[in-house]
C-alpha cells in the first residue's frame, strides 16, 4: 500500500515539475516572440516613414527611434502612426496599415504618405502567401519603389488612384509595372491598395500641425 502510495506521489510530483519546464519555456519562447514581432512592425514602420539608421539597429536602440519619431494616433477604429523629423516635433508623414485578399491568402502592409497627404513615400508587404518567384515578388524593391512619390486623390467614378499594368505599357504617372507572371496577385494588390488608400484620404480630415 505503502509503495502505491509513494508512486503515485512520485508521479505526480514528476509531472508537475515537467509542466513546470514546459510552461517556463513555453512563456519565454512566448515572450520572445513577442518581441520580434514588435520590432518587426517598428522597423517597417520606421522604413516606410524614411526614417534612416534604424535598419540593423538592435532592439534598445530600434525602440528608442521609434518611441521619438513615432506617435500612434487613434483614426476612426484603426492606429495610424505619425512621422516625425528628429526635432520631434515637425510632422514628417503618416505610416498606416493596409491589407486585403492576395491570390493565395492575406497580405498584409504598411503604407505611408507625406504629411500633406498628397502622395505616397513609402510601401512594404511583410506577410503573404504567394508564390515564391512570383505573386512574391510583391515585396521586392523593384515593386514597391514605384510607389513612391505617387499622387493620392480621391477615388471617383472608375477613376482608382492607380492601376498596375503589363511592365513597359505603362502610360502615365498612376500605371505602374505589375509582377509579370502574377496576375492574380498584381489585380489582388491593386484592388485592396487603392481601396485602403482611398479610405485613408477620406477618413483624414486634418493633420495635426503640432506633436502634443
Amino acid at each position: 500500500m505503502k509503495k502505491r502510495i509513494y508512486s503515485v506521489v512520485y508521479m505526480f510530483l514528476l509531472t508537475l515539475v515537467f509542466a513546470s519546464m514546459v510552461s517556463a519555456v513555453k512563456l519565454a519562447s512566448e515572450d520572445k516572440i513577442r518581441q520580434y514581432q514588435q520590432m518587426k512592425l517598428q522597423r517597417i514602420i520606421l522604413g516606410v516613414l524614411n526614417i534612416p539608421g534604424v535598419e540593423a539597429a538592435d532592439a534598445p536602440t530600434l525602440d528608442r527611434v521609434f518611441r521619438e519619431r513615432v506617435k500612434p494616433l487613434d483614426l476612426k477604429g484603426r492606429t495610424v502612426y505619425l512621422g516625425y523629423a528628429e526635432d520631434g516635433s515637425t510632422l514628417s508623414g503618416y505610416a498606416f496599415p493596409v491589407s486585403g485578399s492576395g491570390f493565395w491568402g492575406p497580405v498584409y502592409g504598411m503604407a505611408a504618405v507625406d504629411p500633406q497627404v498628397e502622395r505616397i513615400i513609402g510601401l512594404a508587404f511583410y506577410r503573404h502567401s504567394e508564390t515564391p518567384g512570383l505573386g512574391a515578388r510583391i515585396t521586392e524593391d523593384w515593386f514597391t519603389s514605384q510607389f513612391k512619390k505617387l499622387r493620392l486623390r480621391p477615388m471617383q467614378g472608375d477613376r482608382k488612384i492607380f492601376t498596375l499594368k503589363a511592365p513597359g505599357t505603362g502610360r502615365g504617372p498612376d500605371e505602374l509595372d505589375a509582377v509579370t507572371g502574377a496576375t492574380g496577385t498584381s489585380r489582388a494588390v491593386e484592388a485592396f491598395l487603392n481601396r485602403d488608400l482611398d479610405r485613408f484620404l477620406r477618413d483624414l480630415k486634418g493633420p495635426p500641425a503640432q506633436r502634443s
